[in-house]
């Protein structure tokens, strides 16, 4: 099926569809415009309006942790997960979910081996898979939705080593002087300077005291992995505002956790003493008691120890051989 002329050739590609064919254009669309992407995805920017974000992760707990949040807008996303040591595979994988709360990848501890691209709202994310020295997530162009990024950690815990960096675009001080300054204008172009300014007042307070209220939402805990023993728990942990949109300025150092420890100790099987052969020569067999029962010394019905491997309770038993 032929696509539309003009149509891009790609989320990440400034190239363009005609006639079935991909033709290179610029960031605007344009055949033969040499217009480019700055680093904070302006098209034809010089990136002085570019914010650079980076960080590191370093101190996971058992499960999904959360890493970083990739704002609407973040642009030239690249996000790697060494491997511990060097390790090709150290059980630390990368996951995303949506604005929504739903697992985009690596989600519900099922991991994805091979590469993959993830589209969400005309954006790509590149994701590199698991089979690399390094589990990589790029984006060229800036995300048209918030995503956020975890680790989820299983096994025998190595410390993963996550590096994560991206543009934002920000106005420069003469924009916001010039907007500033023609908003006062075309407001009331008779009011004296002093009016202006002290309008200008009343409206950032205003602005400031009805300014959604941003705060860490945590969901109920989901059920336990395990059935008995040491299992962890998880539940959706976000930042949102007081009208229910994303927000992006919580706290971190106050974010509540999204995992913990969880499950009741597990039954187990306690062993008795062999009973004396049951012959006095030549071979026999012998027996030992084997019960069910939890912590405490409680006995329990013998199928709840069924998923333990079982001790042996027969055994061949050799004695002097029979006259």
């Amino acid at each position: 099926m032929q696509v539309v002329d003009g149509t891009p050739c790609s989320p990440d590609s400034t190239g363009v569809c005609v006639q079935g064919k991909c033709i290179k254009a610029g960031c605007d669309g344009v055949i033969g415009s040499t217009k480019k992407f700055d680093k904070c995805g302006v098209c034809g920017g010089d990136n002085k309006s570019c914010k650079k974000v980076s960080g590191l992760f370093t101190k996971p707990l058992h499960g999904y942790n959360f890493v970083v949040m990739l704002p609407v807008g973040a642009a030239n996303v690249d996000i790697r997960q060494r491997g511990y040591k060097g390790m090709i595979s150290d059980d630390n994988y990368l996951a995303v979910k949506n604005s929504k709360g739903d697992y985009l990848l690596n989600g519900n501890y099922i991991v994805s081996a091979g590469e993959r691209d993830i589209i969400v709202n005309n954006s790509l994310l590149r994701y590199s898979g698991t089979t690399g020295l390094s589990e990589t997530l790029q984006a060229v162009k800036p995300l048209g939705e918030a995503l956020t990024v975890e680790v989820l950690c299983a096994g025998k815990i190595t410390p993963p080593r996550i590096r994560y960096s991206f543009y934002l675009h920000r106005q420069i001080k003469e924009d916001k002087k010039l907007k500033k300054e023609d908003r006062a204008n075309s407001e009331n172009s008779v009011l004296t300077k002093d009016e202006i300014n002290e309008k200008d007042n009343l409206k950032s307070s205003y602005s400031k005291k009805n300014a959604p209220v941003e705060k860490w939402t945590s969901a109920a805990w989901e059920q336990c992995s395990v059935s008995c023993g040491r299992g962890f728990q998880r539940r959706m942990v976000q930042c949102l505002r007081s009208d229910g949109k994303p927000g992006l300025d919580c706290d971190s150092s106050h974010r509540p956790s999204a995992t913990r420890v969880c499950g009741d100790p597990c039954p187990e099987w306690d062993i008795g003493q062999w009973s004396p052969c049951s012959r006095t020569c030549g071979k026999g067999f012998k027996r030992r008691p084997l019960h069910c029962q939890d912590q405490s010394g409680l006995l329990l019905p013998r199928d709840l120890c069924k998923d333990f491997r079982k001790p042996q309770e027969l055994d061949f038993c050799n004695l002097r051989p029979c006259q």
